[in-house]
């Protein structure tokens, strides 16, 4: 099975306004560019032939997956498991609050998790557990859309690679770029071959 990591258009700013109290996370929408991304990739997609889209729940990825699903048209399934890496604290407070915390986490040494929020490891878990229901789907390509931090997650996880060296893969993700691994039944093994290709919105 191929799988086609997908990160989310360009949105608004994370500013307090977006800030979703029911999910406990920013939820901005797509920016106007983010909406062209989305349509640039959904017309990349149509070439790929798809059999279904996976989407994370925030609405940047939600919009996103729509845009691919109907331009496709195959099937959408949401889930929370994709939502991006919980930040905690730091969505309300800056970092300015963790000054000792901050200066251990900015080294990437340690999969240090975000105050009363989540590490790459929490991340991996719940989306490992929705990966294996997908890979047991009949399909053959499925697109996972999400945001820059989850996509780095599963790839390290999958890989088997520590999760504090997500922030060596892309910086992050460019929007709309595509990352494709490859899962091989028989092997029980995901295969990485490529990380945010973007081609397609060389002309936005």
């Amino acid at each position: 099975m191929d799988l086609y990591l997908i990160r989310h258009g360009a949105c608004c700013d994370s500013t307090a306004e977006f800030y979703d109290d029911e999910k406990r996370t920013m939820n901005p929408p797509l920016t106007e560019k983010g909406v062209e991304q989305a349509q640039k990739l959904a017309e990349r997609c149509k070439g790929i032939r798809l059999n279904a889209v996976y989407s994370s729940d925030l609405l940047r990825a939600l919009q996103t997956s729509q845009i691919i699903a109907s331009t496709v048209k195959c099937g959408l399934s949401v889930s929370p498991a994709l939502r991006e890496i919980d930040m905690g604290d730091i969505y309300k407070k800056s970092w300015d609050h963790y000054p000792e915390l901050f200066a251990k986490w900015v080294l990437h040494r340690e999969d240090i998790p975000y105050p009363n929020g989540e590490n790459g490891a929490d991340v991996w878990k719940r989306c490992s557990a929705l990966l294996l229901q997908i890979v047991q789907e009949p399909h053959e390509k499925i697109a996972i859309v999400a945001h820059g931090g989850t996509i780095r997650s599963i790839v390290c996880g999958a890989l088997g690679i520590a999760q504090q060296k997500r922030f060596l893969f892309g910086a992050p993700p460019e929007n709309c770029s595509i990352t494709v691994m490859k899962y091989i039944e028989a092997e029980n093994q995901y295969f990485l071959h490529t990380f945010n290709d973007f081609s397609h919105l060389k002309t936005i």
